[in-house]
């Protein structure tokens, strides 16, 4: 096969793999044989490492970006009777994690430009019950976070950041998951920085919410006593194999995460005077971590397809809003409520995006792309 013809896939996980894969091998091996399988020095030492990075006070690693989510909600006080404003343009487990605190989901819409939340949408919907808003920075592009805790500060809300796309993404000179109470990691394997396996994490500067976030993760246990329970938690730890090996690939991340934005910059290159909208440039103070590529296109469907013909990974997040999933048919939400949120999801695509793109690789995805409008433009 030609290099022309060559796949090119959305991620590339085998690439960055092989490239450490002795050292991670070492490292899991050094961990397997501690005997310290769960919350050992593998554990602490990567929390230390990573809220360092962050430029936190606390980090709690736990078993994904879900539980993340779930664990920093209960413990900034969400609960039964409470409402969190959240955008319907992401992943379920925002949601979801949501509900498993007892709480309710309230969607605002998203702004059209960076798929975040609108908060202007999320100050139409605060009511007596609101306890939190849940901002996501989506495909590593930061809310607006100096007007969503100015909001948050207004009405004395807890903000909590999921920054499942976001590793090293900056809103406001600040990077994301040092900016609400707390922000939520994924270390999911397509991540930025990604385990070999699920695992997560929550950041915060709040004593108070670390402690609670670290009984929640550990079955409610007390700190420091072995068989006394404050709250009542779960077992959501991460495992010291996923610390190990999160620790060979932490070193990386800054420089992986320059190479994502030295793709970007290709992209906008290679795409000027195609028919499509690109990422937006952040303001300054902010900076995006690019987790995927996403552009906005006429024909979308179209040109998924003729990108999938020519071996060109892509893929669509988020085709279905969370507004019309099956699990909340039942919830009495209208599409016609959020109409950016469904407008984006018939126009969104996602092209490959990963630290190993080569120039050529994403000079090849653009003239596939470009070829495409021109070949619609004759018919």
């Amino acid at each position: 096969m030609t290099d022309e013809l060559k796949p090119i896939p959305l991620f590339n996980l085998k690439e960055q793999h092989d490239s450490l894969k002795q050292e991670i091998n070492a490292a899991a091996m050094e961990a397997l044989n501690s005997m310290h399988w769960l919350l050992g020095p593998q554990t602490e030492k990567f929390e230390e490492e990573f809220a360092d990075l962050i430029g936190v006070k606390h980090c709690i690693t736990c078993s994904s970006g879900a539980s993340a989510i779930q664990i920093a909600l209960a413990a900034a006080g969400v609960g039964p009777g409470d409402e969190v404003i959240t955008t319907p343009f992401t992943f379920i487990a925002t949601t979801s994690s949501v509900s498993l605190t007892g709480a309710k989901f309230v969607f605002a819409d998203i702004d059209p430009r960076t798929y975040n939340i609108d908060v202007q949408d999320v100050e139409r919907k605060i009511t007596k019950k609101t306890k939190a808003i849940l901002p996501v920075h989506l495909y590593g592009y930061p809310a607006n976070m100096d007007a969503i805790m100015h909001l948050a500060n207004e009405h004395g809300l807890k903000v909590i950041e999921d920054c499942a796309q976001a590793h090293l993404a900056m809103a406001d000179g600040v990077k994301v998951g040092g900016i609400g109470d707390a922000g939520c990691f994924s270390f999911y394997p397509s991540k930025n920085l990604g385990a070999c396996g699920d695992a997560g994490c929550v950041t915060t500067n709040d004593d108070e919410i670390a402690d609670r976030c670290r009984s929640l993760r550990h079955s409610g246990r007390a700190k420091d006593k072995a068989y006394e329970y404050d709250l009542e938690g779960s077992t959501l730890r991460m495992d010291e194999i996923q610390a190990a090996i999160l620790r060979v690939k932490l070193p990386h991340l800054e420089e992986w995460t320059e190479k994502r934005r030295k793709a970007a910059a290709w992209y906008a290159e290679g795409l000027e005077g195609v028919p499509v909208v690109l990422p937006p440039t952040p303001p300054a103070g902010y900076a995006q971590s690019y987790y995927v590529y996403t552009i906005r296109a006429e024909k979308r469907d179209e040109l998924q397809a003729y990108l999938k013909a020519n071996n060109i990974g892509c893929a669509v997040y988020y085709p279905v809003p969370l507004y019309k999933q099956p699990a909340y048919k039942n919830r009495g939400f209208k599409a016609e409520d959020y109409p950016e949120a469904e407008k984006a999801a018939k126009e969104v695509l996602s092209i490959p995006m990963f630290p190993e793109i080569t120039e050529e690789q994403v000079r090849r995805v653009c003239e596939t792309i470009r070829a495409f409008y021109e070949k619609d433009a004759t018919i």
